[in-house]
């Protein structure tokens, strides 16, 4: 699921979510990812509103209706250059995915939907003021997931505005791409041709993880096991196609986003220290530790910026609102990708060996 937040970042993460630095500028500011099934069951729960469901529903059938077949428009003499050229890779991902990467493609992105919107999905997330752990619903099809997806921006706002009235930290994000987790067909949606040739394999390669296998219940696990499996996937297609160049810049942008991941996770672990509020102080001094070591990590991030030596890495971090909700958003995409990405060296780096480690992790 990778928020355009001014949305906050110069380009719209990672789910597989680009954040707000460099590499993936859309994991974190623009989120790669936001499953629909949480949106179109969520009119199934008792604690939901049947205008909510109805707005999901038509919202979903908005955005699948007018597909047309990559295949015809590679052939229609009307489309520009550009979007041909992107959409032959959208063939060629696909074919890798499922041939290379052992990834379930079946007739997923096969067919192409032009938006006249920057989002797929509108996506709130919540935190209590003084806690790190985010805000759960609960859906019947995928169990619980921490964000909710709107199909109107306006509706999201508002719906994000009365959890701040509610004390809630709230971050409030864009999603490019979205996933029905193997029900349907998803279309390939004109936001995810973006950026670069490596984000959208990365993005078509993390939707299509969640297709080939999900863990109810378990947001960190799924994102970050998506974005893991992604990175390798891109590499693997780099190295295949013999762009070492692109592919050292790649993994560049990777080693970014594991430097800045380090200081993420320690922002939690000193936040948490802070919100464990052993010396039992009231909440108008706990609110201002908060915001002092806001301000630190905001100078952290900088400090990330001036050793990458790029004027525009982590601005939505470092001049945006940064707090409970943003920081936790942003960990499930990126806290548990060491561990996948150790199961990934176990594996041999062989995709199919990997897919059935993942698998046994939750059935021995």
């Amino acid at each position: 699921m990778i928020l355009n937040n001014n949305l906050s970042s110069p380009q719209k993460f990672w789910h597989h979510l680009r954040g707000e630095f460099l590499f993936k500028v859309q994991f974190i500011s623009k989120l790669s990812s936001f499953s629909l099934l949480a949106v179109l069951t969520v009119g199934l729960t008792g604690c939901s509103t049947a205008k909510y469901y109805s707005h999901a529903a038509v919202g979903h059938l908005q955005l699948t209706a007018g597909q047309a077949p990559i295949h015809e428009l590679i052939q229609d003499q009307k489309v520009e250059k550009k979007l041909k050229r992107q959409l032959q890779l959208v063939i060629e991902l696909r074919e890798f995915a499922e041939t290379k990467l052992n990834l379930e493609v079946g007739k997923a992105y096969s067919k192409y939907k032009q938006l006249d919107r920057s989002a797929a999905v509108w996506v709130v997330y919540a935190a209590p003021a003084f806690s790190l752990e985010l805000k759960s619903w609960n859906y019947p099809i995928i169990g619980e997931y921490q964000s909710k997806g709107f199909f109107k921006k306006a509706m999201a706002m508002d719906y994000a505005g009365g959890l701040k009235e509610k004390g809630f930290d709230v971050y409030f994000g864009e999603a490019m791409a979205y996933s029905t987790l193997g029900w349907f067909n998803d279309p390939l949606l004109s936001t995810f041709l973006e950026d670069s040739d490596e984000q959208l394999a990365e993005v078509l390669f993390h939707e299509l993880t969640h297709r080939t296998y999900y863990l109810k219940g378990d947001t960190m696990f799924n994102e970050s096991f998506a974005t893991a499996f992604a990175r390798q996937g891109v590499q693997l297609w780099l190295k295949e196609k013999g762009e070492f160049e692109n592919l050292t810049k790649y993994q560049d942008t990777i080693k970014r986003e594991d430097e800045f991941r380090e200081v993420l996770q320690q922002a939690k672990i000193k936040l948490g220290v802070i919100y464990n509020n052993a010396d039992n102080v009231p909440e108008d001094i706990l609110q201002k530790r908060k915001q002092q070591f806001i301000q630190s990590f905001k100078t952290s991030c900088l400090n990330l910026r001036k050793k990458w030596n790029s004027k525009k890495a982590l601005k939505g971090w470092i001049e945006g609102e940064v707090n409970n909700a943003k920081l936790g958003a942003s960990s499930i995409y990126l806290s548990k990708v060491p561990y996948f990405t150790e199961l990934w060296i176990q594996s041999g780096e062989d995709p199919k060996k990997y897919i059935e480690i993942i698998r046994n992790l939750n059935n021995p």
